[in-house]
């Protein structure tokens, strides 16, 4: 009869999952099961007499955590066979071990002890205002940022100079290497910047005190103040979990580390397992020589290696560890597979971000009508949220379903619906949802009574609430003070209006940005806040395909609307996935697409300075890798658009380091220049004939395929969307179609953006 303990383990899960107590470090690269060893391993535990209820196993997602319950339950069955308890076959009533992300398991211990942290007069814990009772609540970051800006405000401080995430972010950063107010203050560089941080520290957690409440980070650092400060709580802990098991202990940080030490000091059953490979979470404070150091920290400890691979095939394998290899830091492993061969890693070379956009659409439709994938086989994983756009666009044009996983589509972020707002208003003065969304962005503190008032005026004299503003000095129910910010604001809008028509869409922009001082609003001294500016930037690339429209402001817009139009998949299932190569951990598909594989890109641009930070890129292309099973496409653009401008970089430093063996390299025919795929001699030929051909100022156009009418349209072409249905091109103005529909008389379409369909060309 087999076991189902040992059933479908291979020769090193099976050693692991036998190795019962003293420290054990199991190295297991992507995709070698790790999940399944560790789960077993608890089974066998119990199987040899351990009670579930003496083991602890800690994770970093409650995805993860539910995961391992459900997996455990299912081992831990009625007539599960105990080795050293076989009457417990009788009347099962086995307890379950706890399972739980870090932060939970902080929160049940804190329940039950937190009080004690201030009964020891000479604690550091003891702080006057901390007071932290049983049923303490938590912060969430919304909470905490309103806290600090209180706080600020009432210290004087002018946010403008001094960021209160900023701020926050040095106090998680300090709570995070177990350092209190004190010990900040004695440790921090002197500057502006630190001495603001250190008169807010320790108010920001009093403040806490008197709300009885936590933050994030005080959930680990309380827990470890707290078996630092009471032996006695400590070995309550201690004897209640004999046995620890630490999943993803690469991505510990100094908190989790010594939390997991105190712990495990006693008894010394620590099973800690990941993959230093795939340390890629520094900027979170992770630090993954805690899993190089784990048997310098436990002498005795017992190694071993999960290498066998059964997600992807060997070639996907081959160049994951060739590139793996350059690191000088890390733990040798490599992987390998039963797998089959499978395809090569297919490289291609595209014009740019809208090539690069297009063969990716076009290869995905590829699939899907072939039979070979669904959409859902198919992810594009990306460095930086910023490639999305192109990316997005493409999927438009093809009407390929998608969704954005671990983040915001472009034209739905925050920052873009701002900005497109203004642009909306300055075209519609009546739009009122474009009024409501900017009135008080960036903050012009006016507030719901003023906003209540501008709609009780619009309601009763049937206007729009930007028209309403021509009234304001008659509103008596406004004070004077509330009458002038609203008169800024609409001056500010009537200014920008009478640029509306004169100006490309490009420097409407550029104006709109620089009145406001959007740039500055957001620049908040966290890395959202450069990433939101950095969304803003991209904008920009998105508005210069319009800047030779007839009427580029409601090109603009209208192209837009059509993008969030077409998304319509939310409910689907049979969707292409899209995310950042961070988000992809622990996730596989059958097709990956790897997007922007250039230096500056990916590598990124600060990693050129710092080993240690391009090491952890590597390691994050290693990741990248390692997510496909079947197939893996890297692109790498000749030129892009990214922020607003065209770089022209060399292609990813990463791919020379992949195995030359198994890899195949090609460059893409660009699809506006001519239609289907053709060999590339040929279409190069042809590409070389329109450029010759085409007029001077038009050269770079036609080379690098920015802007100017694609040659796949023309006057007279019959054209079906998949709203208006069928039409006849009538004109052609750079990218955008005046097209004669049916029924709906001329639209005008963005080419580049909108779902056409060529129909009874022949």
């Amino acid at each position: 009869m087999s076991d189902p303990i040992f059933d479908g383990l291979n020769e090193k899960q099976r050693e692991a999952v036998e190795i019962l107590s003293g420290p054990l470090l199991i190295l297991a690269g992507a995709g070698s099961g790790k999940t399944k060893c560790l789960t077993h391993r608890i089974a066998n535990l119990i199987a040899h007499g351990v009670r579930g209820d003496k083991i602890l196993a800690v994770t970093f997602t409650n995805k993860a955590a539910n995961e391992m319950k459900t997996r455990i339950e299912r081992l831990l069955k009625p007539g599960f066979k105990v080795a050293q308890n076989p009457g417990f076959e009788k009347g099962w009533d086995q307890k379950m071990p706890t399972v739980g992300t870090f932060h939970s398991i902080c929160v049940r211990i804190l329940r039950e002890d937190i009080e004690k942290l201030t009964l020891n007069p000479g604690s550091k814990n003891s702080e006057p205002g901390f007071g932290i009772t049983k049923s303490f609540v938590i912060f969430d970051t919304d909470d905490s940022q309103s806290l600090m800006k209180t706080i600020m405000k009432e210290k004087g401080y002018d946010d403008k100079e001094i960021k209160f995430k900023a701020v926050l972010s040095h106090i998680s950063t300090a709570k995070n290497q177990l350092l209190t107010p004190d010990e900040y203050s004695a440790s921090a560089e002197p500057n502006r910047f630190t001495r603001a941080v250190k008169e807010l520290f320790p108010e920001y957690q009093k403040r806490l005190g008197e709300h009885n409440a936590l933050d994030f980070d005080d959930l680990l650092q309380k827990t470890v103040q707290l078996f630092e400060d009471s032996l006695e709580v400590l070995e309550k802990y201690r004897n209640r979990w004999e046995h620890l098991l630490v999943d993803e202990y690469q991505d510990t940080n100094f908190a989790q580390y010594r939390m997991v030490r105190l712990l495990a000091d006693k008894h010394h059953n620590l099973c800690v397992i990941g993959d230093d490979h795939q340390s890629i979470y520094s900027f979170r404070g992770a630090d993954y020589t805690n899993i190089l150091n784990f048997s310098r920290d436990f002498p005795n400890t017992k190694v071993v290696k999960l290498e066998q691979n059964y997600r992807s095939t060997s070639n996907i394998l081959k160049n994951a560890n060739s590139l793996i290899s350059y690191n000088e830091t890390g733990q040798e492993k490599n992987l390998w597979t039963e797998n089959e061969k499978g395809d090569l890693i297919d490289i291609r070379e595209v014009i740019n971000e809208r090539e690069e956009g297009n063969f990716i659409a076009q290869h995905i439709q590829s699939l899907k009508e072939s039979g070979a994938s669904s959409y859902s086989d198919c992810v594009l994983l990306y460095r930086m949220n910023a490639q999305s756009r192109a990316l997005e666009e493409a999927f438009m044009r093809y009407q390929i379903p998608y969704q954005i996983v671990g983040g915001t589509r472009f034209f739905d972020r925050r920052e873009i619906k701002d900005i497109i707002a203004y642009l909306r208003l300055l075209f519609n003065p009546r739009d009122d949802v474009a009024f409501m969304r900017i009135i008080n962005v960036p903050t012009r503190k006016i507030g719901a009574s003023t906003i209540e008032t501008l709609k009780k005026y619009s309601s009763h004299y049937t206007m729009g609430l930007f028209e309403v503003l021509e009234q304001v000095d008659d509103m008596d129910d406004l004070s004077d003070s509330k009458k002038d910010l609203l008169r800024i604001f609409r001056n500010t809008i009537l200014e920008l209006k009478k640029l509306v028509g004169h100006e490309p869409i490009s420097i409407l922009l550029d104006r709109i940005i620089d009145k406001i001082q959007y740039m500055s609003y957001l620049d908040d001294g966290t890395a959202e806040g450069e990433m939101r500016q950095q969304n803003v930037r991209e904008l920009f690339s998105v508005a210069g395909k319009y800047d030779t429209a007839e009427d580029s402001l409601a090109a603009f817009l209208e192209g837009v609307a059509l993008i969030s139009d077409i998304d319509q998949y939310e409910g689907e299932q049979d969707r292409v996935a899209m995310m950042t190569v961070h988000a992809s951990k622990g996730l596989e598909f059958p097709v990956v697409f790897l997007p922007g594989w250039e230096d500056g890109i990916f590598p990124s641009s600060s990693s050129q300075f710092s080993l240690e930070q391009l090491e952890e890129e590597r390691r994050l292309g290693y990741v990248a890798l390692t997510r496909a099973q079947k197939k893996c496409i890297i692109t790498h653009a000749k030129s892009r658009m990214i922020f607003g401008k065209t770089d022209y970089s060399s292609p990813s430093k990463f791919l020379s380091e992949l195995d030359s063996q198994c890899i195949h390299r090609d460059t893409v025919v660009p699809t506006g220049m001519f239609y289907g795929r053709r060999k590339y001699d040929e279409g190069l030929e042809k590409a070389k004939s329109v450029i010759l051909s085409a007029p001077a100022k038009n050269k770079k156009e036609a080379i690098f395929g920015i802007s100017g009418n694609d040659t796949s349209f023309q006057v007279g072409m019959r054209i079906a969307h998949r709203e208006f249905g069928e039409g006849t091109i009538i004109q052609i103005s750079g990218d955008v179609l005046s097209i004669a529909f049916a029924g709906q008389g001329v639209k005008k379409i963005v080419g580049s953006v909108a779902p056409l369909e060529v129909i009874n060309n022949e």
